[in-house]
């Protein structure tokens, strides 16, 4: 009886989230904002992704940026970001271990009447939590880097099953991790999602970073023509 009871409790809060997250998605859309969610584990280089991605997509003409960065504490990440010049807002969860809707409001009003071209979120580090609560994003990515080990996609198929794409991330140290399979990983992915897409990047030496943006112009586009 009682696991009944939590059952629903986690159904109705989840159900009103994605009531949230569906309104938000939708006029994020209307004033032509493309939102994107970007989630991995502690240490996987989301704020250094998201550096090299900046200065890509300004090659490519863009400057209406803007960025949550969600943390559990400090100012650290949005620091950086502010920094490259690009808006960010800090969202401090003290302690919650995922970003959900009513955050994700609190975060973009903060911005005040600031408006984006590209709009994206940092989110918590952690590969459990935040694949359950729908951010009222456009698209949803994951980083896997390559010192935690090809191995992650078996130990948290959740996380790979919910996203757009996965990115791995410092590929640069693949010579130094004669371990991580990435053949094995990409199969095995694509088993929990046949629609993933997988690139292969490093924020240090440039790999992919250009491909995985025009990937992410091209869904932008797509999403804004509907």
């Amino acid at each position: 009886m009682d696991e009944e009871r939590i059952i629903e409790v986690k159904r109705s809060v989840l159900a009103t989230n994605d009531e949230a997250a569906d309104a938000f998605r939708a006029a994020r859309r209307e004033d032509g904002t493309f939102f994107v969610d970007v989630m991995a584990s502690p240490g996987a280089g989301k704020t250094t992704l998201l550096l090299a991605l900046v200065e890509e997509l300004r090659a490519r003409g863009v400057e209406g940026m803007g960025v949550i960065e969600a943390d559990l504490e400090s100012d650290v990440d949005a620091l950086k970001i502010k920094k490259a010049g690009v808006p960010s807002v800090e969202l401090n969860t003290r302690g919650v271990c995922h970003v959900e809707m009513g955050m994700v409001e609190m975060a973009y009003e903060a911005f005040g009447p600031a408006r984006f071209d590209w709009l994206f979120l940092e989110n918590i580090g952690n590969l459990v939590c935040p694949a359950e609560f729908d951010t009222g994003a456009h698209l949803r990515v994951m980083l896997l880097s390559v010192p935690e080990g090809w191995d992650k996609v078996m130990k948290y198929p959740p996380m790979f099953a919910v996203v757009d794409a996965l990115i791995v991330t410092k590929s640069d140290y693949l010579p130094l991790n004669p371990d991580f399979d990435m053949e094995a990983l990409q199969e095995r992915a694509r088993v929990l999602n046949s629609h993933l897409e997988i690139f292969v990047t490093s924020a240090r030496t440039g790999e992919g970073v250009g491909e995985l943006a025009a990937w992410l112009d091209r869904r932008r586009a797509a999403c804004l023509a509907r």
